[in-house]
């Protein structure tokens, strides 16, 4: 709703997520609040308020369900190298140039040679041991025909469509995605070569903003070449 900013949203999950000892046992607050909101509607009914009863229970379980999203992001940020740019191109990656002058703070070049945050490792070697999958595709269909169906599947998976250039080597397409609780804007650029009767897919994806995209965009670029290979076999 655009009350306050992703960045204090993600430290408010931080600060309900961090768990706080309660006796031997060290519970996140969002799950000590259910607790005893859980126990005080327990004791509710045996004083014949049942409801405050009921209501304290609806909080609980409330709360309990709250609890689960950070639990969630925290599993996916250890699960994931702390990077926020994918490719199917290390070499020669498809350019974000639609979106290069929209409101960013990651800037749209692809740093392919940078160090991870408290890692040995490069961007493009976190991905490569991370997420092996993502190569280039080569469907079985003209050049045309596959921007068509890429056109298709960008509009299916919600992206807004930004720009879409046809040169010498191929289509360009670049869409941007945008997350329906936090907003982040991630560009997302379709690269198409063509090679005799067939066409070479690289993609692109890549976060405006943050470090870590919690494996977003090795998702959606999995997610894009899912539908591309059922649209072309």
């Amino acid at each position: 709703m655009g009350w306050w900013s992703w960045g204090d949203g993600l430290g408010l999950i931080r600060k309900v997520s961090a768990p706080v000892e309660l006796g031997p046992v060290g519970l996140p607050p969002v799950f000590t609040l259910a607790a005893l909101a859980g126990i005080a509607g327990i004791a509710s009914f045996f004083m014949s308020a049942r409801g405050v009863g009921l209501f304290a229970i609806a909080a609980a379980v409330a709360a309990l369900a709250a609890g689960q999203v950070p639990l969630k992001m925290r599993a996916a940020f250890e699960g994931n190298p702390f990077i926020h740019d994918v490719t199917t191109d290390f070499e020669n990656p498809p350019q974000i140039i639609a979106g290069a002058d929209k409101e960013r703070i990651n800037p749209p070049d692809y740093m392919g040679d940078d160090l991870v945050p408290n890692s040995d490792k490069t961007v493009r070697e976190a991905q490569e041991e991370a997420f092996p999958d993502l190569t280039p595709r080569k469907v079985n269909a003209s050049l045309d025909e596959t921007a068509e169906i890429v056109r298709v599947i960008l509009s299916d998976m919600k992206m807004e469509m930004l720009d879409e250039t046809l040169t010498d080597d191929g289509w360009r397409l670049e869409a941007a995605y945008t997350s329906q609780w936090f907003g982040f804007v991630d560009d997302f650029v379709v690269r198409l070569t063509p090679e005799g009767s067939m066409t070479i897919v690289n993609v692109r994806s890549k976060s405006r903003v943050g470090g870590s995209d919690l494996g977003a965009n090795a998702a959606r670029v999995r997610a894009f070449f899912e539908k591309l290979e059922s649209a072309t076999s």
